[in-house]
């Protein structure tokens, strides 16, 4: 490995450079990289990246742009990087982007754009862009937006257009593929000019010996019986941790019902209302004047927080669009949720009906349920449940009854060549083509309030969080006229790049979703 001085010259020497990082789960650092305080990789200032206070991996650009490197991909030669803290607006420091003097270039096709102030005017968030009041725009597309409240910012060459918050870079110098692709480490050959990399092999364990792996099989039995034996102990503590919370619950008034109450409640769970992920949901009667719905809860594996949380959470929340909690059962086991029964049935009857069935509700009925839910979910984000630093949720599946997911996680639309086709990116493309959607419509005001809904939703399913409006936005949404709308950025133009980058960012998001039977 060739060792850097502050010219960028050195000797080789391969037992000083060692893969590292700045923190623990932060991207590995290898050839041709090199962290300022290590020195050593390929011979150009471009490859040598620091660590910020805050132990974050910094690449330094030209013109002192600094950006946090949030993925490196040796095999393709990539390196995705956002703004320092994460969320700096990229568009921002576009102007001052230069990549001529580095060894990196753009990633995939470039374009020439023109960037947007939509901040300075407008005074509120009328695109749903958040953080980044900057809008980067083709010179082809700037037609299909209102650009009233907006102020051209510049116009730049060659550059990707969707990169708000992250950009992809590539490197083509020095040229490792090869050895990754065999499973091999890339280095400097020799100190020659220009530079030359070969492949080598990374030092192997050695050989273990019968006695070690007899060791280890021993010590493995033995992890494994105390594994068994933690998993008793732990469910018995799960028991008495409910036990425990539903004792204290009490002063909170949702009423504790026996798994004999359940059943009796439920008929012997004679109405069956549905199914899905966490359990399945029957209809009950506590008198003659009052109906429940009751979820039986799924065998639980976790540690009853699930449990907890659910019932903790549910029984203080009283709001006119919120499902209210009457009571629940912790029987052993045996865990079951009571809520108030809704007459008027799912709205997936309505949104799927069968051949034959005519459920219709008609526009304005779709809108106030779609601005109903939308106060509902603002309520529950403002309700203050839990404190800021745990407020985060992470997921790794998609998980629920399917009457109740939202449709583009399951119902698939049909061309004209009955070819089955994603329905937002169906939903999209029509209003992008200004083509009719086939939804029968009575009179222009119905038109106004479809063409307004379709907005919406796509401003909601913009791939990455924070491109999507916050709540608070989406009510003045459905609640203003849908010619004050802009209609959102494409969200599926680079699918597959995502679902990839997806995979190797964190953990593996479930795109796939299982079929529940309702």
């Amino acid at each position: 490995m060739l060792m850097v001085d502050e010219g960028g010259v050195g000797a080789l020497d391969s037992e000083k450079c060692k893969v590292t990082n700045c923190k623990r789960y932060g991207p590995p650092v290898r050839f041709p990289f090199w962290l300022k305080d290590q020195r050593c990789g390929y011979p150009d200032p471009g490859f040598q990246l620091s660590c910020s206070q805050n132990k974050q991996t910094m690449l330094h650009l030209p013109r002192s742009v600094k950006m946090a490197v949030q993925y490196i991909d040796y095999e393709k030669q990539t390196i995705d990087v956002s703004g320092p803290d994460g969320e700096t607006c990229l568009y921002q420091q576009l102007p001052s982007l230069n990549l001529s003097a580095s060894p990196f270039k753009f990633f995939g096709q470039l374009q020439n754009i023109t960037l947007f102030n939509c901040s300075e005017k407008s005074g509120k968030d009328s695109y749903g862009v958040g953080a980044c009041p900057i809008i980067a725009l083709p010179p082809d597309t700037r037609n299909n937006f209102n650009l009233v409240n907006c102020t051209k910012f510049v116009d730049i060459s060659a550059v990707p257009r969707y990169f708000r918050f992250r950009i992809r870079l590539q490197w083509s110098k020095p040229l490792c593929i090869e050895c990754e692709a065999q499973g091999r480490s890339c280095r400097l050959k020799n100190v020659s000019t220009p530079p030359q990399t070969e492949c080598y092999d990374t030092p192997k364990p050695s050989t273990q010996t019968g006695a070690i792996l007899a060791s280890f099989l021993i010590l493995l039995t033995v992890i494994g019986l105390y594994y068994v034996y933690h998993q008793k102990k732990k469910k018995k503590e799960s028991q008495g941790k409910i036990e425990k919370f539903l004792e204290d619950y009490k002063a909170f008034k949702p009423s504790r019902y026996s798994f004999a109450d359940i059943k009796r409640i439920t008929n012997e769970f004679k109405d069956k209302l549905g199914q899905g992920g966490y359990g399945t949901v029957f209809k009950g009667r506590l008198s003659n004047d009052v109906l429940v719905a009751v979820k039986i809860l799924n065998d639980s594996k976790g540690n009853g927080e699930e449990f907890i949380n659910e019932v903790g959470s549910m029984s203080r929340i009283h709001h006119v669009n919120v499902t209210r909690l009457v009571g629940f059962c912790a029987d052993g086991y045996k865990r079951a949720l009571v809520y108030e029964y809704l007459q008027n049935e799912s709205l997936e009857k309505f949104i799927f009906a069968a051949k034959g069935e005519n459920h219709v509700l008609g526009w304005n009925k779709l809108q106030d349920i779609a601005l109903g839910i939308a106060k509902g979910i603002e309520y529950l984000h403002q309700a203050k449940l839990c404190s800021k630093d745990q407020s985060a949720v992470s997921m790794t599946g998609a998980r629920g009854t399917m009457g109740y997911i939202a449709p583009e996680k399951k119902h698939r639309c049909h061309s004209g060549e009955h070819k089955p086709v994603y329905f937002p990116e169906w939903a999209y493309n029509h209003l992008d083509n200004g083509e009719e959607t086939g939804i029968r419509i009575e009179n222009e005001s119905h038109s106004e309030i479809a063409r307004k809904l379709t907005i919406v939703g796509l401003w909601c399913i913009q791939w990455y969080p924070v491109d999507r409006p916050s709540m608070k936005v989406v009510i003045k949404m459905l609640e203003g006229e849908a010619d004050s709308l802009t209609k959102p950025p494409n969200p599926f133009a680079s699918t597959d790049h995502i679902k990839m980058s997806a995979f190797k960012y964190k953990k593996p998001v479930n795109i796939e979703l299982a079929v529940i039977a309702e």
